[in-house]
């Protein structure tokens, strides 16, 4: 049999803290910081429904698990 590689997962710390040093970059280059371009409770909605649609997707993929009981 053929060995595949097995697939890589990102790492999501390291992605978060990629994005958060570009965020702080751009902010540095512009002279603007994110509080002056974003409303706030944007923000917060927005992280809002994007950790519910990654919870409901978490929840459909692991109903769909096979288990080995």
């Amino acid at each position: 049999m053929a060995d595949y590689p097995q697939k890589r997962r990102p790492d999501v710390v390291a992605l978060v803290a990629g994005i958060l040093s570009l965020l702080v970059a751009a902010a540095g280059i512009t002279g603007t910081g994110p509080w002056e371009v974003v409303d706030i409770r944007w923000l917060l909605a927005g992280t809002a429904v994007v950790a519910g649609i990654v919870f409901l997707v978490a929840s459909v993929r692991n109903s769909r698990a096979s288990t080995d009981d």
